[in-house]
């Protein structure tokens, strides 16, 4: 299980740290004492603060806002609903039901994340292998139409590529911008 909502629980930092390691947040899985927060925040893992054991690499599929920048002030809400074993591609997008045309047309990404099974790619390797989903774990697709394809940063970046996903989710077509 990922950690939980923030807003909705209290976390804990040895449950979190519990995470980190890819055991799951509400695992029994032993952590040796001391747990530095610096450790567990560190996008790029390890445990050079001195903590009892060396955490993976964040991981970065995760929503910008579901996971830890590794930068001072350090909070446990940076970890709100993060998941260290996540498989999905997060991406921001401009959506429209009709044209590829209309979802490529300038503007301002939605600011909400959704996710493809591709985990390798932002922008999907192939067209009728891959699903679009509204959550990292659960099977809710996404809304069929076009999709304008961003990263899922603090300031997102546009792919200049669409792809366009049917009513169940299946991404059937994937185009330039």
């Amino acid at each position: 299980m990922a950690v939980p909502n923030v807003a909705d629980s209290e976390v804990s930092i040895l449950k979190i740290a519990r995470e980190r390691t890819g055991a799951g947040y509400d695992s029994n899985f032993t952590i040796t004492p001391p747990i530095y927060m610096s450790d567990i925040s560190r996008v790029s893992g390890g445990d050079s603060s001195g903590s009892g054991r060396s955490y993976p690499a964040v991981n970065t599929l995760n929503p910008i806002a579901n996971r830890p920048d590794g930068e001072n002030p350090l909070r446990t809400g940076e970890f709100s609903e993060y998941n260290q074993n996540v498989a999905r591609a997060a991406f921001q997008y401009i959506f429209n039901s009709s044209s590829s045309s209309n979802a490529c047309g300038f503007g301002i990404p939605s600011g909400d994340a959704y996710y493809h099974t591709d985990s390798n790619n932002l922008v999907p390797d192939g067209t009728g292998i891959y699903y679009a989903y509204t959550t990292a774990t659960g099977f809710n697709p996404v809304s069929a139409g076009y999709y304008s394809i961003y990263s899922n940063d603090n300031f997102p970046v546009r792919q200049d590529k669409w792809m366009y996903v049917n009513s169940s989710g299946l991404i059937t077509q994937i185009g330039d911008c």
